[in-house]
């Protein structure tokens, strides 16, 4: 079966809603000091908890990687075969942001060092590398943590599933999860203080939950067993225990609602049909470099716009400002990074 006609294309436009809940989160609620309209938009539920559309990636992933590692015949190719597919954009993306720093300079990062690259295109987050080297390593882009989640979700999943089965997997995975969610309500109610360790683990593992709900997804796709509905269900509401430390009724209802999202827009053809429109297809095409390149690009080009065209909206200067990283974002999705690809193939 071709790739194309294998493919599930509203998952493309389900990427698309994720990163566009995320750019209105950066754009209008969480960078109030450097935006020229401050916290004009704070209330705002939907960039508020916009966010959350990085909890739709891992729930796609969850979907993605089980069928992935059930078309892959072994732990080696299925590693290397994510790591073609995550490397070469952000290695490009890496190179592009710290080129670029300078001309981006209010940055709320500001510029980066040379060696802010390492952990994004090591997949390790900032913290276990300084552990380890006992030296800084600059934040490049924050975003870059949901990669350093995901890609321990590859290995580990991985690892477990072509050493034992998809059930162990999943389990594993899971209770990982709730040994992570356990410890974070623990250290909530102050019953032990939290150390630098216990916050790596948390911050490893507490997203875990999502990736399994996105896996069992994918099996109820696969047979539509009913059992499998309601794995779905218990999965669901006990990865929503990750809201408890926020004590946050909305933050719970929105995840909520995005769970109903991307099990309808799965199961449902025609709540389905509005992801898989040209727009939302293609905003889920250039989804991971858009997704990398964007943070503190879209705070500097606000800024930037907002200087040289007074007269340009302050609603519209984070629209203005995604397009124009959207542009090359898709530069990157259609030229680069398949040309990287190609040639990495070659030499591996």
């Amino acid at each position: 079966m071709s790739e194309k006609k294998d493919r599930i294309f509203v998952l493309d436009g389900l990427r698309g809603l994720a990163i566009l809940l995320v750019l209105l989160f950066h754009g209008y609620y969480i960078w109030t000091d450097y935006y020229p309209y401050k916290n004009l938009y704070e209330n705002n539920i939907l960039f508020k908890y916009g966010s959350l559309g990085v909890q739709l990636f891992f729930l796609i992933s969850g979907f993605v990687i089980l069928m992935s590692v059930e078309r892959t015949t072994t732990f080696f190719k299925f590693i290397k075969n994510r790591w073609m597919r995550l490397f070469p954009s952000m290695l490009i993306c890496s190179l592009i942001i710290y080129c670029t720093a300078g001309f981006f300079y209010e940055r709320p990062f500001g510029v980066p060092d040379l060696k802010s690259i390492l952990p994004g295109i090591l997949f390790i987050n900032n913290g276990i590398l300084e552990k380890i080297f006992k030296t800084d390593f600059p934040v490049l882009e924050l975003s870059f943590w949901s990669l350093f989640v995901e890609v321990k979700f590859y290995v580990i999943f991985g690892f477990l599933y072509y050493t034992f089965n998809r059930k162990v997997g999943l389990i594993g995975i899971f209770l990982l999860y709730l040994t992570a969610v356990l410890m974070q309500i623990l250290i909530f109610h102050k019953f032990f203080s939290e150390t630098a360790w216990m916050k790596i683990y948390i911050g490893s593992f507490i997203h875990f939950g999502w990736f399994v709900v996105g896996a069992l997804t994918y099996i109820y796709y696969q047979n539509r067993e009913k059992k499998y509905f309601w794995l779905i269900v218990f999965t669901a509401v006990s990865s929503l225990a990750y809201t408890y430390k926020f004590q946050d009724l909305t933050m719970f209802t929105y995840l909520v609602i995005l769970n109903i999202i991307f099990f309808l827009a799965l199961f449902s053809e025609k709540f389905g049909v509005l992801f898989n429109s040209l727009f939302f297809k293609f905003v889920g095409f250039i989804s991971y470099p858009l997704y990398l390149l964007h943070e503190n690009m879209l705070i500097s080009l606000i800024i930037k716009i907002n200087k040289n065209f007074p007269q340009v909206p302050h609603f519209l200067l984070p629209l203005v400002s995604s397009i124009c990283i959207g542009l090359l974002a898709y530069i990157t999705a259609k030229f680069l990074e398949p040309y990287f690809q190609r040639r990495l193939k070659k030499i591996i």
